[in-house]
Protein backbone atom coordinates (compact mmCIF):
# COMPACT_ATOMS: atom_id res chain seq x y z
CA UNK A 1 0.00 0.00 0.00
CA UNK A 2 1.14 3.46 -0.76
CA UNK A 3 1.75 6.57 1.54
CA UNK A 4 -1.10 7.62 -0.24
CA UNK A 5 -3.38 5.38 0.41
CA UNK A 6 -2.91 4.78 4.08
CA UNK A 7 -3.88 8.41 4.48
CA UNK A 8 -7.18 8.14 2.12
CA UNK A 9 -6.42 11.69 1.69
CA UNK A 10 -4.49 14.43 -0.18
CA UNK A 11 -3.98 17.67 -0.97
CA UNK A 12 -3.64 21.36 1.02
CA UNK A 13 -6.25 20.45 3.78
CA UNK A 14 -7.18 17.00 2.82
CA UNK A 15 -8.88 18.70 -0.31
CA UNK A 16 -8.96 15.12 -2.35
CA UNK A 17 -10.40 12.28 -0.90
CA UNK A 18 -9.55 8.75 -2.17
CA UNK A 19 -12.19 6.68 -3.11
CA UNK A 20 -10.52 4.04 -4.77
CA UNK A 21 -7.80 3.15 -7.20
CA UNK A 22 -8.70 3.66 -10.59
CA UNK A 23 -5.83 2.56 -13.00
CA UNK A 24 -1.69 2.11 -12.68
CA UNK A 25 0.88 2.88 -15.12
CA UNK A 26 4.57 2.99 -14.97
CA UNK A 27 5.00 6.80 -14.31
CA UNK A 28 1.93 6.94 -11.84
CA UNK A 29 -0.87 5.61 -9.78
CA UNK A 30 -4.08 6.72 -10.75
CA UNK A 31 -7.26 7.35 -8.31
CA UNK A 32 -10.83 7.94 -7.81
CA UNK A 33 -11.03 11.19 -5.70
CA UNK A 34 -13.74 13.29 -4.42
CA UNK A 35 -12.44 17.71 -4.46
CA UNK A 36 -14.44 18.37 -1.57
CA UNK A 37 -13.64 21.63 -2.03
CA UNK A 38 -15.72 22.19 -5.53
CA UNK A 39 -18.10 18.84 -4.77
CA UNK A 40 -17.00 16.82 -7.71
CA UNK A 41 -15.06 13.30 -8.71
CA UNK A 42 -11.95 13.58 -9.89
CA UNK A 43 -9.07 11.67 -11.13
CA UNK A 44 -5.61 11.67 -9.61
CA UNK A 45 -2.74 11.45 -10.67
CA UNK A 46 -0.07 10.34 -8.51
CA UNK A 47 3.72 9.77 -9.20
CA UNK A 48 5.67 6.62 -7.96
CA UNK A 49 7.50 7.54 -4.85
CA UNK A 50 10.80 6.27 -7.39
CA UNK A 51 10.10 9.45 -9.31
CA UNK A 52 8.46 11.57 -6.95
CA UNK A 53 12.42 11.88 -5.46
CA UNK A 54 13.79 12.57 -8.69
CA UNK A 55 14.04 16.63 -8.62
CA UNK A 56 14.90 16.55 -12.33
CA UNK A 57 12.57 14.73 -13.32
CA UNK A 58 9.58 16.73 -10.61
CA UNK A 59 10.91 19.42 -13.19
CA UNK A 60 9.64 18.54 -16.25
CA UNK A 61 6.78 16.84 -14.76
CA UNK A 62 5.11 20.22 -13.11
CA UNK A 63 6.93 22.40 -16.39
CA UNK A 64 4.77 19.89 -19.00
CA UNK A 65 1.87 19.76 -16.59
CA UNK A 66 1.45 23.33 -16.51
CA UNK A 67 1.95 23.25 -20.38
CA UNK A 68 -0.88 20.84 -20.74
CA UNK A 69 -3.25 22.56 -18.21
CA UNK A 70 -3.40 25.77 -21.12
CA UNK A 71 -4.58 22.92 -23.33
CA UNK A 72 -7.97 23.97 -23.81
CA UNK A 73 -10.50 21.51 -25.99
CA UNK A 74 -13.04 19.17 -25.80
CA UNK A 75 -11.52 16.15 -26.79
CA UNK A 76 -8.29 16.86 -24.46
CA UNK A 77 -8.99 15.78 -20.54
CA UNK A 78 -8.42 18.92 -18.74
CA UNK A 79 -6.07 19.49 -15.86
CA UNK A 80 -7.90 21.07 -12.14
CA UNK A 81 -5.20 20.81 -10.01
CA UNK A 82 -1.12 20.36 -9.80
CA UNK A 83 0.45 19.67 -6.20
CA UNK A 84 2.63 18.29 -3.72
CA UNK A 85 1.03 16.78 -0.38
CA UNK A 86 2.36 17.08 2.77
CA UNK A 87 4.03 13.51 2.69
CA UNK A 88 5.53 14.37 -0.49
CA UNK A 89 3.70 12.70 -2.94
CA UNK A 90 3.51 14.85 -6.21
CA UNK A 91 0.06 14.82 -7.84
CA UNK A 92 -2.43 15.75 -10.74
CA UNK A 93 -5.50 16.27 -10.46
CA UNK A 94 -7.72 16.03 -13.63
CA UNK A 95 -11.27 15.41 -15.25
CA UNK A 96 -13.08 12.00 -14.14
CA UNK A 97 -13.54 10.19 -17.58
CA UNK A 98 -16.33 7.60 -16.42
CA UNK A 99 -16.45 4.98 -19.48
CA UNK A 100 -13.11 3.61 -19.45
CA UNK A 101 -10.68 3.68 -21.93
CA UNK A 102 -10.01 2.85 -25.45
CA UNK A 103 -8.45 0.02 -25.26
CA UNK A 104 -10.59 -1.47 -22.67
CA UNK A 105 -13.66 -0.85 -25.31
CA UNK A 106 -11.46 -2.50 -27.98
CA UNK A 107 -10.50 -5.51 -25.71
CA UNK A 108 -14.27 -6.16 -25.03
CA UNK A 109 -15.79 -5.47 -27.86
CA UNK A 110 -13.40 -6.43 -30.84
CA UNK A 111 -12.79 -4.53 -34.09
CA UNK A 112 -15.35 -1.44 -34.23
CA UNK A 113 -17.72 -0.42 -37.19
CA UNK A 114 -15.61 1.94 -39.05
CA UNK A 115 -17.50 4.30 -38.87
CA UNK A 116 -17.29 4.49 -35.53
CA UNK A 117 -13.33 4.25 -35.81
CA UNK A 118 -13.06 7.42 -38.04
CA UNK A 119 -15.29 9.31 -35.78
CA UNK A 120 -12.83 8.15 -32.86
CA UNK A 121 -9.78 8.84 -35.19
CA UNK A 122 -11.26 12.33 -35.88
CA UNK A 123 -11.84 13.47 -32.08
CA UNK A 124 -8.31 12.52 -31.19
CA UNK A 125 -6.77 14.19 -34.15
CA UNK A 126 -8.82 17.39 -33.26
CA UNK A 127 -6.80 16.93 -29.79
CA UNK A 128 -3.65 16.79 -30.96
CA UNK A 129 -4.51 19.79 -33.64
CA UNK A 130 -4.90 21.92 -30.63
CA UNK A 131 -2.00 20.66 -28.89
CA UNK A 132 0.42 21.27 -32.15
CA UNK A 133 -0.90 24.56 -32.42
CA UNK A 134 0.06 25.48 -29.15
CA UNK A 135 3.78 23.28 -29.35
CA UNK A 136 2.98 20.68 -27.14
CA UNK A 137 4.12 16.87 -28.02
CA UNK A 138 2.15 14.23 -26.82
CA UNK A 139 4.81 11.21 -27.26
CA UNK A 140 2.72 8.87 -25.96
CA UNK A 141 -0.28 8.69 -27.60
CA UNK A 142 -2.07 4.88 -27.43
CA UNK A 143 -5.56 3.15 -26.56
CA UNK A 144 -4.92 3.27 -23.20
CA UNK A 145 -4.71 6.71 -22.90
CA UNK A 146 -7.56 7.77 -24.80
CA UNK A 147 -10.65 7.98 -22.48
CA UNK A 148 -14.39 6.94 -23.01
CA UNK A 149 -16.81 9.76 -21.44
CA UNK A 150 -20.30 7.85 -20.75
CA UNK A 151 -22.17 9.83 -23.93
CA UNK A 152 -19.30 7.65 -26.36
CA UNK A 153 -17.22 10.66 -26.56
CA UNK A 154 -13.18 10.31 -26.38
CA UNK A 155 -10.64 12.84 -24.30
CA UNK A 156 -6.87 12.29 -24.86
CA UNK A 157 -5.50 12.01 -21.34
CA UNK A 158 -1.68 12.65 -19.63
CA UNK A 159 0.48 15.15 -22.36
CA UNK A 160 2.09 16.47 -19.50
CA UNK A 161 3.64 13.37 -17.95
CA UNK A 162 4.58 11.47 -21.19
CA UNK A 163 7.02 14.80 -22.04
CA UNK A 164 8.64 14.51 -18.94
CA UNK A 165 9.01 11.03 -18.70
CA UNK A 166 10.96 11.04 -22.68
CA UNK A 167 14.20 12.60 -20.68
CA UNK A 168 14.24 10.27 -17.52
CA UNK A 169 12.24 6.98 -18.01
CA UNK A 170 11.90 5.92 -21.95
CA UNK A 171 14.79 3.31 -21.36
CA UNK A 172 12.98 2.02 -18.32
CA UNK A 173 11.04 -1.70 -18.86
CA UNK A 174 7.98 -0.59 -17.36
CA UNK A 175 7.73 2.58 -19.50
CA UNK A 176 8.60 0.60 -22.95
CA UNK A 177 6.01 -2.41 -22.11
CA UNK A 178 3.17 0.23 -22.25
CA UNK A 179 5.01 2.30 -25.10
CA UNK A 180 6.56 0.20 -27.57
CA UNK A 181 3.46 -1.02 -29.61
CA UNK A 182 2.61 2.60 -30.25
CA UNK A 183 6.07 4.17 -30.88
CA UNK A 184 7.15 5.82 -33.87
CA UNK A 185 10.22 4.77 -35.95
CA UNK A 186 11.84 8.14 -34.94
CA UNK A 187 11.03 7.96 -31.50
CA UNK A 188 12.28 4.17 -31.40
CA UNK A 189 15.52 5.60 -32.72
CA UNK A 190 15.85 8.60 -30.23
CA UNK A 191 15.75 11.00 -33.24
CA UNK A 192 14.17 14.40 -33.13
CA UNK A 193 10.06 13.64 -32.19
CA UNK A 194 8.28 16.14 -34.17
CA UNK A 195 3.99 16.06 -34.65
CA UNK A 196 3.99 13.80 -37.11
CA UNK A 197 5.59 11.35 -34.03
CA UNK A 198 1.67 11.93 -32.69
CA UNK A 199 0.61 10.95 -36.15
CA UNK A 200 2.16 7.90 -36.36
CA UNK A 201 0.97 6.38 -33.02
CA UNK A 202 -2.87 7.88 -33.77
CA UNK A 203 -2.15 5.53 -36.80
CA UNK A 204 -1.40 2.59 -34.41
CA UNK A 205 -4.40 3.06 -32.93
CA UNK A 206 -6.77 3.18 -35.70
CA UNK A 207 -5.07 0.64 -37.31
CA UNK A 208 -6.22 -0.75 -33.56
CA UNK A 209 -9.41 0.14 -33.71
CA UNK A 210 -10.26 -1.14 -37.30
CA UNK A 211 -9.04 -4.76 -36.37
CA UNK A 212 -9.15 -5.28 -32.97
CA UNK A 213 -5.10 -5.96 -32.62
CA UNK A 214 -2.03 -3.75 -33.30
CA UNK A 215 -0.24 -3.96 -36.44
CA UNK A 216 3.33 -5.25 -34.70
CA UNK A 217 3.58 -7.77 -31.76
CA UNK A 218 6.66 -9.98 -30.96
CA UNK A 219 7.61 -11.60 -27.52
CA UNK A 220 9.89 -8.37 -26.37
CA UNK A 221 9.56 -4.72 -26.60
CA UNK A 222 12.65 -4.39 -28.07
CA UNK A 223 11.28 -6.41 -31.30
CA UNK A 224 8.79 -4.70 -31.44
CA UNK A 225 10.29 -1.36 -31.60
CA UNK A 226 12.60 -2.98 -34.03
CA UNK A 227 9.71 -3.97 -36.14
CA UNK A 228 8.19 -0.19 -35.95
CA UNK A 229 11.22 0.90 -37.47
CA UNK A 230 11.85 -1.76 -40.39
CA UNK A 231 8.92 -3.94 -41.28
CA UNK A 232 6.04 -2.53 -43.02
CA UNK A 233 2.74 -3.26 -41.88
CA UNK A 234 -0.15 -5.04 -43.08
CA UNK A 235 -2.86 -2.61 -44.72
CA UNK A 236 -6.05 -2.84 -42.29
CA UNK A 237 -8.14 -4.10 -45.04
CA UNK A 238 -5.61 -7.59 -45.75
CA UNK A 239 -6.43 -7.93 -41.87
CA UNK A 240 -9.93 -7.60 -41.60
CA UNK A 241 -12.09 -7.37 -45.08
CA UNK A 242 -14.75 -5.40 -43.73
CA UNK A 243 -12.23 -2.18 -43.60
CA UNK A 244 -13.37 0.23 -46.78
CA UNK A 245 -10.21 0.71 -48.73
CA UNK A 246 -10.50 4.80 -48.15
CA UNK A 247 -9.91 4.23 -44.58
CA UNK A 248 -7.32 1.43 -45.09
CA UNK A 249 -5.43 3.77 -47.24
CA UNK A 250 -4.98 6.45 -44.85
CA UNK A 251 -4.10 4.19 -42.07
CA UNK A 252 -0.75 3.32 -44.51
CA UNK A 253 -0.06 6.90 -44.91
CA UNK A 254 0.14 7.18 -40.61
CA UNK A 255 1.85 4.39 -40.49
CA UNK A 256 4.77 5.49 -42.86
CA UNK A 257 8.33 4.73 -41.49
CA UNK A 258 9.47 8.60 -43.10
CA UNK A 259 7.99 11.27 -40.93
CA UNK A 260 7.48 13.44 -44.21
CA UNK A 261 5.63 10.72 -45.85
CA UNK A 262 3.22 10.81 -43.52
CA UNK A 263 0.36 14.10 -43.13
CA UNK A 264 2.13 17.16 -42.86
CA UNK A 265 0.09 17.95 -39.81
CA UNK A 266 -2.66 17.04 -37.56
CA UNK A 267 -5.22 19.40 -39.61
CA UNK A 268 -4.31 17.67 -43.09
CA UNK A 269 -5.41 14.02 -41.27
CA UNK A 270 -8.95 15.85 -39.87
CA UNK A 271 -9.67 16.81 -43.50
CA UNK A 272 -8.98 14.20 -44.84
CA UNK A 273 -10.74 12.16 -41.66
CA UNK A 274 -13.96 14.40 -42.62
CA UNK A 275 -13.71 13.28 -46.20
CA UNK A 276 -13.88 9.51 -45.16
CA UNK A 277 -17.18 9.91 -43.18
CA UNK A 278 -18.43 12.13 -45.95
CA UNK A 279 -17.80 9.20 -48.02
CA UNK A 280 -15.10 9.92 -49.99
CA UNK A 281 -11.52 8.79 -50.90
CA UNK A 282 -8.77 10.65 -49.17
CA UNK A 283 -7.28 13.81 -51.08
CA UNK A 284 -4.10 12.43 -51.32
CA UNK A 285 -5.11 9.13 -53.31
CA UNK A 286 -6.45 9.16 -57.10
CA UNK A 287 -8.67 6.34 -57.35
CA UNK A 288 -12.12 7.38 -57.71
CA UNK A 289 -14.66 7.17 -54.68
CA UNK A 290 -18.43 5.65 -54.54
CA UNK A 291 -19.12 9.38 -56.42
CA UNK A 292 -16.83 8.49 -59.11
CA UNK A 293 -14.41 11.48 -57.97
CA UNK A 294 -10.93 11.25 -57.33
CA UNK A 295 -9.23 12.46 -54.25
CA UNK A 296 -7.06 15.66 -54.88
CA UNK A 297 -3.67 14.66 -54.19
CA UNK A 298 -2.40 12.47 -56.75
CA UNK A 299 -0.15 10.24 -54.84
CA UNK A 300 -1.46 6.62 -54.33
CA UNK A 301 0.15 4.94 -51.33
CA UNK A 302 -1.40 1.44 -51.03
CA UNK A 303 -2.24 0.17 -54.68
CA UNK A 304 -6.38 -0.93 -54.82
CA UNK A 305 -7.66 1.38 -52.04
CA UNK A 306 -10.39 3.43 -52.96
CA UNK A 307 -13.17 5.05 -51.79
CA UNK A 308 -14.41 6.19 -48.06
CA UNK A 309 -16.73 4.54 -45.75
CA UNK A 310 -19.23 4.72 -48.46
CA UNK A 311 -17.08 2.88 -50.72
CA UNK A 312 -17.96 -0.70 -51.79
CA UNK A 313 -14.24 -1.88 -53.28
CA UNK A 314 -13.47 -5.35 -53.54
CA UNK A 315 -9.48 -5.39 -54.47
CA UNK A 316 -7.15 -6.50 -52.25
CA UNK A 317 -3.53 -5.02 -52.10
CA UNK A 318 -0.74 -8.45 -51.41
CA UNK A 319 1.87 -7.21 -49.62
CA UNK A 320 5.55 -9.01 -50.95
CA UNK A 321 6.39 -12.32 -48.29
CA UNK A 322 9.16 -10.47 -45.18
CA UNK A 323 11.72 -12.48 -44.46
CA UNK A 324 12.80 -10.72 -41.12
CA UNK A 325 16.35 -11.25 -39.55
CA UNK A 326 16.37 -14.34 -37.59
CA UNK A 327 17.98 -12.13 -34.91
CA UNK A 328 14.97 -10.21 -34.29
CA UNK A 329 13.17 -13.91 -32.87
CA UNK A 330 13.31 -13.33 -28.82
CA UNK A 331 15.32 -10.38 -28.44
CA UNK A 332 17.57 -10.40 -31.30
CA UNK A 333 20.50 -13.24 -31.44
CA UNK A 334 23.03 -12.30 -28.00
CA UNK A 335 26.13 -14.24 -27.66
CA UNK A 336 28.86 -13.83 -24.93
CA UNK A 337 31.90 -15.78 -25.78
CA UNK A 338 34.72 -16.79 -22.76
CA UNK A 339 38.02 -17.36 -23.32
CA UNK A 340 37.81 -20.30 -26.40
CA UNK A 341 35.81 -17.52 -27.30
CA UNK A 342 38.37 -14.87 -27.50
CA UNK A 343 41.45 -17.17 -29.07
CA UNK A 344 38.84 -17.47 -31.95
CA UNK A 345 38.22 -14.19 -32.10
CA UNK A 346 42.20 -13.27 -32.24
CA UNK A 347 42.12 -15.86 -35.15
CA UNK A 348 39.26 -14.20 -37.30
CA UNK A 349 40.80 -10.20 -37.20
CA UNK A 350 40.62 -9.89 -40.74
CA UNK A 351 38.25 -7.58 -42.95
CA UNK A 352 36.12 -10.75 -44.84
CA UNK A 353 36.49 -14.61 -44.71
CA UNK A 354 34.15 -16.29 -46.97
CA UNK A 355 35.56 -20.10 -47.06
CA UNK A 356 32.79 -22.62 -46.46
CA UNK A 357 35.32 -23.87 -42.79
CA UNK A 358 34.81 -20.12 -41.80
CA UNK A 359 30.88 -19.93 -42.34
CA UNK A 360 30.70 -23.56 -40.52
CA UNK A 361 32.97 -22.10 -38.18
CA UNK A 362 31.59 -19.04 -37.45
CA UNK A 363 27.46 -20.57 -37.57
CA UNK A 364 28.88 -22.93 -34.86
CA UNK A 365 30.53 -20.22 -32.54
CA UNK A 366 27.34 -18.38 -32.96
CA UNK A 367 25.39 -21.18 -31.93
CA UNK A 368 23.30 -22.07 -34.68
CA UNK A 369 22.62 -24.20 -37.38
CA UNK A 370 24.64 -23.02 -39.99
CA UNK A 371 21.46 -21.81 -42.95
CA UNK A 372 21.01 -22.47 -46.15
CA UNK A 373 23.07 -19.94 -47.39
CA UNK A 374 22.91 -18.36 -51.09
CA UNK A 375 25.90 -18.73 -52.97
CA UNK A 376 27.85 -16.53 -50.51
CA UNK A 377 28.58 -15.89 -46.89
CA UNK A 378 31.09 -14.03 -45.03
CA UNK A 379 32.39 -13.50 -41.40
CA UNK A 380 33.79 -9.80 -41.56
CA UNK A 381 34.96 -7.46 -38.19
CA UNK A 382 32.68 -4.02 -38.62
CA UNK A 383 34.70 -1.33 -36.39
CA UNK A 384 32.50 1.26 -34.97
CA UNK A 385 33.32 4.67 -35.53
CA UNK A 386 31.97 8.19 -35.56
CA UNK A 387 31.19 7.73 -39.68
CA UNK A 388 29.03 5.01 -38.52
CA UNK A 389 27.72 5.17 -35.31
CA UNK A 390 24.21 6.76 -34.88
CA UNK A 391 22.66 7.30 -30.46
CA UNK A 392 22.99 3.29 -30.12
CA UNK A 393 23.65 1.70 -33.50
CA UNK A 394 26.70 1.08 -35.62
CA UNK A 395 25.17 0.79 -39.51
CA UNK A 396 27.42 -1.61 -41.43
CA UNK A 397 28.92 -1.42 -44.81
CA UNK A 398 28.48 -4.81 -46.31
CA UNK A 399 28.33 -5.91 -49.88
CA UNK A 400 26.16 -8.90 -49.11
CA UNK A 401 24.05 -7.24 -46.61
CA UNK A 402 23.70 -3.65 -48.31
CA UNK A 403 20.01 -2.36 -49.62
CA UNK A 404 19.13 -6.81 -48.96
CA UNK A 405 16.69 -6.75 -46.35
CA UNK A 406 16.68 -10.83 -46.51
CA UNK A 407 20.09 -10.82 -45.86
CA UNK A 408 20.70 -13.29 -42.70
CA UNK A 409 23.04 -11.68 -40.06
CA UNK A 410 24.69 -12.89 -36.97
CA UNK A 411 26.92 -10.93 -34.40
CA UNK A 412 29.28 -13.84 -33.40
CA UNK A 413 31.14 -12.24 -31.05
CA UNK A 414 31.58 -8.35 -29.78
CA UNK A 415 34.54 -6.33 -28.11
CA UNK A 416 36.20 -3.34 -27.42
CA UNK A 417 40.60 -4.06 -28.71
CA UNK A 418 41.53 -1.84 -25.71
CA UNK A 419 39.41 -4.13 -23.33
CA UNK A 420 37.90 -2.15 -19.87
CA UNK A 421 35.31 0.42 -19.92
CA UNK A 422 33.40 0.12 -22.98
CA UNK A 423 33.54 -3.75 -23.43
CA UNK A 424 31.00 -4.83 -25.20
CA UNK A 425 31.21 -8.78 -24.13
CA UNK A 426 28.55 -8.30 -21.44
CA UNK A 427 26.46 -6.14 -22.91
CA UNK A 428 23.81 -8.01 -25.12
CA UNK A 429 23.64 -6.43 -28.81
CA UNK A 430 21.10 -7.46 -31.66
CA UNK A 431 20.42 -6.35 -35.62
CA UNK A 432 18.22 -4.24 -37.29
CA UNK A 433 17.60 -3.48 -40.92
CA UNK A 434 17.04 0.17 -41.64
CA UNK A 435 14.93 0.38 -44.29
CA UNK A 436 15.64 4.03 -45.61
CA UNK A 437 19.25 3.92 -45.22
CA UNK A 438 18.88 0.48 -46.84
CA UNK A 439 21.51 -0.62 -44.40
CA UNK A 440 21.90 -3.14 -41.40
CA UNK A 441 23.01 -2.18 -37.81
CA UNK A 442 24.15 -3.29 -34.81
CA UNK A 443 22.07 -1.72 -31.83
CA UNK A 444 22.88 -1.71 -28.05
CA UNK A 445 19.82 -3.37 -26.51
CA UNK A 446 20.90 -1.50 -23.40
CA UNK A 447 19.98 1.58 -25.52
CA UNK A 448 23.49 3.28 -24.52
CA UNK A 449 25.38 4.45 -26.86
CA UNK A 450 27.83 2.31 -29.17
CA UNK A 451 31.63 3.49 -27.52
CA UNK A 452 34.16 4.65 -31.04
CA UNK A 453 36.62 1.88 -31.56
CA UNK A 454 33.99 -1.00 -30.49
CA UNK A 455 34.50 -4.14 -32.92
CA UNK A 456 32.19 -6.84 -33.76
CA UNK A 457 32.89 -9.97 -35.98
CA UNK A 458 29.31 -10.60 -37.99
CA UNK A 459 28.37 -13.86 -39.82
CA UNK A 460 26.45 -12.10 -42.98
CA UNK A 461 24.34 -14.46 -45.78
CA UNK A 462 22.57 -12.94 -48.88
CA UNK A 463 19.86 -14.62 -47.46
CA UNK A 464 16.65 -15.79 -49.75
CA UNK A 465 14.48 -13.61 -52.00
CA UNK A 466 11.21 -15.56 -51.57
CA UNK A 467 8.17 -13.64 -52.84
Amino acid sequence: MSKVESVQQIGANGRYFLLGPSGSGGMARVYRAHDKVLGRDVALKVLREQYAEDEGFVRRFRREARNAAALSHPNIVPIYDLGRSEDGAHYIAMEYVSGGTLKERIVGRGPLAPRTAASMALQIAKALTTAHEKGVIHRDIKSQNVLVTEMGDLKVADFGIARAASATALTQTNFILGTANYMSPEQAMEEEVGPRSDLYSLGVVLYEMLTGKVPYTADTPVAIVMKHVSEPPRAPREANPEVPEGISALVVKLLAKRPEDRYRDAAELVEDLQRIMDGLPPAFSDVAGPDGKKGAGGHMTAAGHTGGLGGAGNGKRRLGKLLLPVALSAVMVLLLLGVVGWSVVQNWESESRETPEEVDRAASVAGVEPPAFSDSASVFVHRATPENISANSTYLDNPLANGNQSAILYVAQNWNPEGGEGTYNDHPVGVWYDANRQKWAIFNQDRAAIPDGSAFNVLVSGGTTEE
